[in-house]
């Protein structure tokens, strides 16, 4: 019990040895952080929510677009998202997120519009008459045949 007793009185009286925590350790260069979407470049193809294992993205269908929702509390980081996006909408942040005290306050979501087809784009293959003539047409031949 004497030994005990001593052993506090030293500690005690030496202090804490123990080194303080630096408030926030370096980033690595390949640090994963949270995903961030860029509504104008997104199509709605729903891939990233394909791909999650963790299902943290969500891509809704509604009337006008779709609702792309994110949720870093779910995520694992592993990036398949990004590597899959067609359009490279998805981009990870360097920086670590912000400290937050409520679930699901780092929650994202962007209703996005679908996007019109700019004027005068074709919606399918022209006609033979649009084309001028069955030469210009591709595949097709002097008599008509496909090629």
């Amino acid at each position: 019990m004497k030994s005990i007793l001593r052993l506090l009185m030293q500690n005690l009286r030496d202090g804490s040895i123990t080194l303080p925590y630096p408030e926030r350790p370096a980033i690595q260069s390949n640090f994963r952080g949270m995903v961030q979407n860029e509504p104008e470049e997104c199509t709605g193809c729903g891939l990233c929510a394909y791909v999650c294992t963790s299902s943290a993205i969500t891509v809704l269908r509604v009337l006008d677009g779709f609702q792309w929702n994110y949720d870093p509390g779910q995520c694992t980081f592993c990036a398949r998202c990004t590597q899959r996006c067609p359009k490279h909408a998805l981009t990870m942040e360097g920086t670590r997120p912000p400290v937050y005290q409520l679930r699901g306050a780092l929650r994202q979501s962007h209703d996005v519009k679908k996007k019109k087809k700019p004027a005068g784009t074709p919606i399918g293959p022209l006609p033979i008459e649009a084309a001028g003539s069955k030469d210009m047409v591709a595949g097709i031949g002097e008599q008509g045949e496909v090629r």
